[in-house]
């Protein structure tokens, strides 16, 4: 079976809603030296290690976040350390491309799609699956709202449009929003509201005729073959294996805010002066100690990127200009943090990571395989 990565960067670009999240938390004071409630362990306010002390052989890639022509770029993916997608911010400021970028030659970006961001387009997930990128697109239409297409390209040729059928499709900011298995590509996207239903929705990689199944309430896909529902308002969080059938119900206790993954869910408790962040296996077992220093939030919507590292942002400045924020890596196999860098934006993708640092000419971005990290 063969698994994608995927990533919707319109949420994660910059990470306002870390930083907006971090933001209500400073309104009130922090729990300095207060007592941790889970005697178990805590991350407190220092003790990080460098990432460099913890992995001397960690080499995050460096690239100048403008290039040559003085347009700027966000990562949205990695295939390898020769070619990342970018979102180009075109210089009329009207549209937006899709592009591949060699980090050795950053003057010659390969367009795969450009589209008009008036009346909300946008590039909304991507996923790569060997030297293959699949990626869905909205631009507006003539009745007030928008069309989704999904598309292929390889690192050379002409992109491939898969399918324009793909229903009203849900993201929600997750690594698994599209992804590839079992030699199709998978969505969802809302069928109703009343009831809740979702279809599953999938079309072969190589394009033909879409499958929707209907599943009964509001499911995002998780890591393949799982889909998720969150707990909201208090009910649990259901987990539905869209291969053998089989159910999960995870209930969230009372005043804990609880997102889970197929491996890990995370628990956050917030109180009138202070966040609590701990994780735990889905069935209630190996409970963490607290993992966040006072002021620190999860930084990304999945739970633990590759069942092992979550992801703590603490705000520095939240001026829309130069919003930036403190960010912590907290690896769940050793128990260890280290301190990444302060940043002005990041995302996820697979097993990349990447940050920003700097602003206007001297932002540069830095993308580390989180897989490198032995």
């Amino acid at each position: 079976m063969n698994l994608s990565t995927a990533t919707k960067w319109r949420i994660r670009l910059g990470a306002a809603a870390a930083v907006a999240a971090v933001a209500v938390l400073l309104l009130v004071p922090t729990p300095g030296g207060g007592a941790d409630p889970d005697p178990a362990g805590s991350a407190g306010s220092a003790g990080s290690a460098t990432l460099a002390g913890l992995w001397p052989d960690a080499r995050p890639m460096d690239l100048p976040a403008t290039l040559p022509d003085g347009t700027t770029f966000t990562p949205v993916a990695v295939l390898d350390r020769t070619a990342v997608v970018v979102q180009i911010a075109d210089a009329d400021g009207s549209t937006a491309s899709l592009a591949l970028l060699d980090p050795s030659d950053l003057a010659h970006p390969r367009p795969l799609q450009q589209i008009p961001i008036a009346g909300g387009g946008s590039f909304d997930a991507v996923a790569v699956e060997g030297d293959q990128v699949y990626w869905m697109s909205s631009v507006a239409d003539d009745q007030g709202g928008t069309r989704g297409t999904l598309l292929r390209a390889g690192r050379s040729g002409a992109p491939v449009t898969l399918t324009a059928d793909t229903g009203h499709a849900t993201f929600s900011g997750s690594l698994y929003d599209l992804q590839v298995a079992d030699g199709r590509i998978w969505w969802t996207a809302t069928r109703g509201a009343y009831p809740p239903t979702t279809d599953l929705r999938s079309v072969p990689v190589g394009g033909g005729e879409v499958t929707v199944r209907p599943l009964d309430g509001t499911y995002h896909l998780a890591a393949w073959p799982w889909a998720g529902s969150d707990g909201i308002g208090g009910e649990p969080v259901r987990q539905l294996n869209l291969v053998t059938g089989e159910r999960r119900t995870i209930a969230q206790p009372l005043g804990e805010e609880l997102f889970c993954g197929v491996a890990w869910c995370r628990s956050v408790v917030r109180a009138a002066d202070s966040a609590v962040v701990t994780l735990r296996r889905p069935d209630g077992t190996g409970t963490t100690g607290r993992i966040n220093a006072d002021g620190e939030v999860p930084l990304f919507v999945d739970v633990a990127a590759l069942d092992r590292f979550e992801f703590l942002a603490a705000p520095i400045s939240t001026r829309a200009a130069t919003a930036s924020e403190r960010l912590a890596l907290f690896d769940l196999k050793t128990g260890r943090r280290a301190a990444l860098a302060v940043s002005t934006a990041e995302g996820l993708a697979g097993t990349w990571l990447w940050w920003a640092t700097g602003d206007n000419e001297t932002m540069t971005w830095h993308l580390l395989d989180l897989a490198t990290l032995r």
